[in-house]
């Protein structure tokens, strides 16, 4: 149809709707009311219709809601439960960095440790530092950026260090350390040269927190810092302090580097990590420094001491990271330990147990090519599972460069915490290698023989008997045989070890030829002595005042000199003697064992029955001659008896028994039909000789 006869139709429709309207309006009210009745159904009001909808589909809703809501509350439950579990498991492992940023305002080529694009000799590079180092009377330096190198290098060498430049922009580095870090990814990390650690934090802010602490000299503008990942620690404390290198001329205290600790605890558990950053003196090839490196260590063991102790943290794992500026980190660990061990005064375990993570060179230049940059831990509470391999570079390549940032390689760990049970269990491993075998070891604290002890006293009893003794034994998977284990005991009073003999045995055989560390003190021997084979004891004591912390006064100096013991008159001191003064002068620092002391029927004390030093010496002394390497026949003969029986070739197999990693080794000494009667050997030149006479051994893998 036409628009014009629909528009007629509406029209139409439209009049017809209004006529029934109006004839309602005249119906009667009784005869209205009644048709609304009839036609309530067809005329109901809509927003009454939508509103009783609405209220029952709200209360659907919230009925989904509420269920929705106890669902997702027993989800969050089990995750929760979930997630603790994941952090205990996590908490034993904590990945480490240690990173060398070079500051910005060192991070130039110009510095005369890079020069980079100008080929120097290694003099002319010595001539550059020398003018380098130039002070005026005011101690600021007298010559800048080219004055320094005009007249060494040419105007050509000179402008080929300028071109050479770009790479050593912080706008660029910057962007680099950052991405290499995240890349990294570790939970805890030392940053030393930081001089924008605003920069740093900001950047990181959303999985690290971050302190940080300046050097103390005002020209400095870099300093160490410490950040650790918000989901896993939380700090407990940290504290700075500055390396006090000696007095000027003036009497004022030289103060250069720092360093900053910090006690992170783990959101699992609570569980205290103790780290350390630290920047040590420059120039890893100047000796004079080396004397500044160890004072600095020296004062990190007894800051570290005085820490731990007051935020209850003595003993927690402990991580130091840092530039040491050492080509040989021995040498100043074992001058180090030997001012602490001649005071006598007691120190964190952490400078006689601490390990080095083997790492490759950290720093490449065409000034040094070695490794300064490291990683040292207590391997009684950590180990090492993963250590990242350090980039190599091409022929003639050095750092920094269009990859590298920094002219240090960062340095990346990941260690796992070693359980309680793990612990004592190494540690009366220990304690049985000390006692009983060869093998070099770490020297055991006071607290660590403890836990020893309690390790073998299965039962608490104050007192460790052969079925103790045995069933350490198989803890320790190590394959001593029984007949060895009574041998062992009988060189006790009464076939059991109560503590102080367990302390005595253990002082007893560790000599200083077995101390792991002693290399440590060799390379500290070699620094006082040089080339010579003897020391003079006042040279000693010269250099024991420039190696001690300033606060120490000469006589503490001459007091610890006479604390080592030497035979008067005695002029020199070579390096075996030094070494056995040193490691005897205060270790191991006793301390009375505080538990009951059992009697027996009688009322007499078992304390009164337990051996001296000197008789359990001779016993124990007697199981392991033969280890010594004599070349007498008395090695074999244990009894002293002028012949070699039986027991004698069971006890000779008690130090062969410790385990070997890889293989299980068990050892077994069967004589061999002989007469009753001992057989005398006179001639014996070496004891095994004598021995294969009697003894055959079986080895069982």
């Amino acid at each position: 149809s036409s628009p014009r006869s629909r528009g007629d139709d509406i029209s139409r429709r439209s009049k017809s709707a209004g006529a029934v309207l109006a004839s309602h309006q005249r119906t009667a009210p009784s005869e209205r009311t009644e048709m609304e009745e009839d036609t309530e159904p067809v005329q109901d009001n809509p927003f009454r219709r939508r509103t009783s909808r609405t209220g029952s589909e709200l209360e659907a809703r919230v009925r989904d809601l509420e269920a929705m809501l106890a669902q997702q509350a027993e989800v969050l439950q089990h995750l929760r439960k979930e997630l603790s579990v994941v952090q205990r498991d996590a908490r034993r492992t904590i990945a480490v960095l240690q990173y060398n940023v070079l500051a910005s305002y060192l991070g130039q080529n110009t510095q005369p440790w890079f020069l980079y694009g100008a080929d120097i000799t290694p003099e002319q590079r010595k001539q550059v530092f020398a003018k380098f180092y130039e002070r005026d009377d005011s101690g600021r330096p007298k010559n800048s950026w080219p004055a320094y190198a005009e007249g060494i290098l040419t105007p050509a060498q000179i402008a080929a260090v300028d071109r050479r430049d770009e790479v050593f922009r912080w706008s660029f580095r910057q962007y680099k350390l950052l991405e290499e870090i995240r890349q990294l990814n570790a939970d805890v990390i030392s940053l030393v040269e930081l001089d924008h650690p605003d920069t740093f934090e900001r950047a990181l802010a959303d999985e690290w927190d971050l302190v940080w602490r300046k050097r103390p000299r005002q020209a400095s503008k870099d300093g160490c810092g410490v950040l650790w990942r918000r989901s896993k620690f939380r700090l407990r404390a940290s504290r700075g302090f500055d390396f006090i290198d000696g007095e000027d001329d003036k009497g004022r205290e030289k103060r250069d580097r720092s360093c900053l600790m910090v006690i992170l605890e783990w959101l699992s558990d609570a569980m205290p990590l103790v780290f350390l950053s630290t920047h040590l003196a420059k120039d890893p090839d100047d000796a004079k420094q080396t004397a500044i490196r160890v004072r600095q260590v020296t004062q990190i063991m007894e800051g570290l001491t005085e820490f731990t102790q007051a935020y209850g943290a003595a003993e927690a794992p402990v991580v130091l990271c840092g530039d040491l500026n050492a080509k040989h980190f021995g040498e100043i660990r074992g001058i180090a330990r030997t001012v602490w061990q001649v005071t006598g005064t007691p120190l964190h375990k952490f400078l006689w147990s601490a390990s080095d993570v083997p790492t490759g060179p950290t720093s490449i230049t065409n000034a040094r090519h070695c490794r300064i940059d490291a990683v040292q831990f207590l391997c009684s509470q950590l180990e090492v599972l993963e250590v990242r391999e350090m980039p190599k570079l091409p022929p003639g390549e050095v750092i920094p460069n269009e990859d590298h940032p920094s002219d240090h390689f960062p340095v990346f760990v990941r260690f796992r915490l070693k359980e309680s049970y793990q612990m004592h269990r190494e540690l009366a491993r220990a304690w049985l290698q000390c006692v009983t075998g060869r093998e070099k070891v770490h020297p055991l604290t006071e607290g660590e023989l403890h836990y020893a002890f309690d390790f073998f006293d299965r039962d608490r009893s104050g007192s460790i008997n052969r079925h103790d003794l045995e069933e350490c034994c198989l803890d320790l998977r190590c394959n001593v045989h029984a007949q060895v284990q009574k041998v062992l005991l009988d060189c006790f009073p009464d076939n059991e070890i109560h503590y102080d003999d367990f302390v005595k045995a253990y002082q007893v055989r560790l000599n200083h030829e077995r101390v792991r560390s002693i290399g440590d003190l060799e390379c500290a021997f070699k620094y006082f002595a040089g080339e010579r084979q003897v020391l003079p004891v006042g040279e000693l004591e010269r250099a024991f005042r420039e190696i001690t912390p300033i606060k120490f006064s000469d006589d503490e100096v001459k007091e610890m000199i006479g604390r080592m013991n030497l035979p008067v008159g005695q002029e020199c001191v070579d390096l075996h003697r030094f070494c056995e003064v040193v490691c005897q002068a205060s270790f191991p620092q006793k301390d009375r064992r505080k538990f009951s002391v059992p009697t027996d029927a009688t009322g007499e004390s078992r304390l009164s029955r337990r051996s001296n030093t000197k008789e359990l010496c001779s016993r124990l002394n007697r199981i392991s001659l033969n280890l010594l390497g004599t070349d007498h026949f008395h090695a074999g003969d244990f009894g002293a008896s002028g012949s070699l029986n039986q027991r004698d070739a069971e006890v000779w197999s008690l130090t062969s028994l410790t385990p070997r990693q890889g293989m299980r080794t068990s050892l077994r000494c069967v004589a061999e039909e002989v007469p009753p009667k001992e057989q005398p050997i006179e001639k014996a030149e070496h004891p095994q000789v004598g021995a294969r006479r009697l003894i055959t051994v079986r080895t069982v893998e």
